[in-house]
């Protein structure tokens, strides 16, 4: 029996490990960070930020270890909302693919595929129609989407039209080349809302841009 619809989200063992491990680890570091801070301190060597060895290593009283426990829990819960807020759920039909609050009809998706955590979509132009880390696995991610009709891509299908960006290229218009040098500042502060806005400045342009160790990689459009 052929499926209708499939919502793509953590498995049930990776949403007991994100929603519980965090704060389990906090219970666990309360209890041992103590323990070896005390046993670091009486070898008696250098020890860098030794202030804070000592702080930890005076924990040792029940309603101390009660209250490093209550901090380093609720740092761990912390972590574990920033993971759900940052992680998408994906649904996927016959009709459309949703990432997130987008909606992208399948007729429109040209490729699908990772780039490195990244889910990426690409729509007929060659642009990136959606791009998130979402919460399934890969495996989950490769044999639902081609379940379905879209077309899965093991990388990015224009990976060899890429060119590296160099300031004040004769390759590109002056308005492309402005656009990119403003989207280096944005990388460079880690400005990601700033720097996906720049991206789909220069979609509108006719170029695409990616991201791969600390440079800027860009390729023109294709039309489907």
């Amino acid at each position: 029996m052929t499926r209708d619809t499939a919502e793509l989200g953590f498995a049930p063992p990776d949403r007991l490990l994100i929603t519980c491990g965090p704060a389990a680890l906090g219970l666990l570091l309360a209890w041992v960070l103590p323990m070896v801070a005390r046993w670091a301190l009486d070898l008696h060597f250098w020890l860098p930020f030794r202030p804070a060895f000592v702080v930890v290593g005076a924990v040792d009283e029940p309603w101390e270890l009660a209250v490093q426990a209550g901090i380093l829990v609720v740092l761990g819960l912390l972590g574990t909302a920033t993971l759900y807020e940052n992680l998408t759920t994906v649904t996927v039909s016959r009709f459309e693919a949703r990432i997130g609050p987008a909606g992208l009809p399948r007729g429109e998706v040209t490729a699908v595929y990772l780039d490195g955590d990244d889910l990426v979509v690409l729509d007929r132009e060659s642009r990136q129609a959606a791009r998130c880390v979402p919460r399934a696995r890969r495996r989950v991610l490769a044999a639902t989407f081609p379940e379905f009709g879209y077309p899965w891509r093991d990388a990015d299908p224009y990976a060899g039209l890429y060119h590296r960006w160099t300031p004040s290229s004769d390759a590109l218009p002056p308005a492309a080349d402005a656009v990119l040098s403003a989207r280096a500042v944005a990388v460079r502060k880690k400005a990601a809302k700033e720097a996906r806005e720049l991206r789909a400045t220069l979609e509108k342009l006719g170029y695409s841009v990616r991201d791969e160790g600390g440079e800027q990689l860009w390729r023109p459009l294709v039309h489907s």
